[in-house]
């Protein structure tokens, strides 16, 4: 499949302002620590389809019953489906879940750990982490991005709604074919900052229904395609 063209008015500058003007309305986002890189994962899994709140339940179930990751490995998944069930889709989250565990056993000397990803080219890691069932691209950009710093750019349903109405992309493009372009286009030192301020903006001003675009930052540099 062809790479995606994005317009040449969107480049590294482009989105150095648009950066700049969420910091100035949202703040500069704290750096989010990564303590548990195999729980990164679990929480990616978790987080799809669901919102913050809901995944945050399941995970905490999940974390309570089981200390570590070995024991969810080697726990019934009709037990896993019954801890994450807050998130919905339980049981396919718990087969996932078990697959993703037994998956870095089989890549890291019987152990489940999702660290080793790290010490690898980010590119090699997204490779091997797209091939397990249940970890998309998305899913695997915010854990290269979050955990390992690594240059990519994640979209989730409202970045690719602000990147639709901003004009940088056709409608209906699907989030995954905007990560690459956007990855290799926007500067690697603002990718977790304007991540993070474009939720802000998707959740608070740029809603996909009546989008409050008389307060929005950026309104100027936005096509409105609505």
């Amino acid at each position: 499949m062809a790479k995606i063209q994005i317009p040449k008015k969107f480049d590294s500058e482009y989105f150095a302002e648009l950066d700049a003007r969420l910091r100035e309305r949202f703040g500069t986002p704290a750096a989010k620590s990564c303590p548990d890189p195999t729980g990164a994962l679990i929480r990616g899994i978790l987080s799809q389809n669901t919102n913050d709140t809901n995944r945050d339940r399941a995970y905490g179930n999940l974390v309570r019953e089981f200390p570590t990751w070995d024991e969810v490995l080697a726990a019934p998944k009709e037990k896993i489906a019954a801890l994450v069930r807050p998130a919905g889709m339980m049981s396919q989250r718990a087969a996932r879940i078990k697959k993703l565990l037994r998956w870095l056993a089989e890549h890291n000397g019987g152990v489940p750990d999702a660290s080793f990803l790290l010490k690898m080219p980010h590119t090699e890691a997204v490779k091997l982490l797209t091939s397990v069932d249940g970890i998309g691209l998305k899913t695997a950009a915010v854990f290269l991005l979050f955990c390992g710093g690594a240059p990519l750019f994640p979209v989730d349903t409202h970045i690719r709604r602000i990147m639709t109405r901003l004009g940088a992309f056709p409608p209906r493009t699907p989030p995954d074919r905007m990560i690459m372009p956007l990855s290799e286009i926007i500067p690697p030192e603002l990718h977790m900052s304007l991540h993070l301020n474009l939720l802000n903006l998707g959740r608070q001003i740029c809603t996909a229904r009546k989008p409050h675009c008389e307060i929005c930052p950026v309104a100027d540099m936005c096509e409105k395609k609505l």
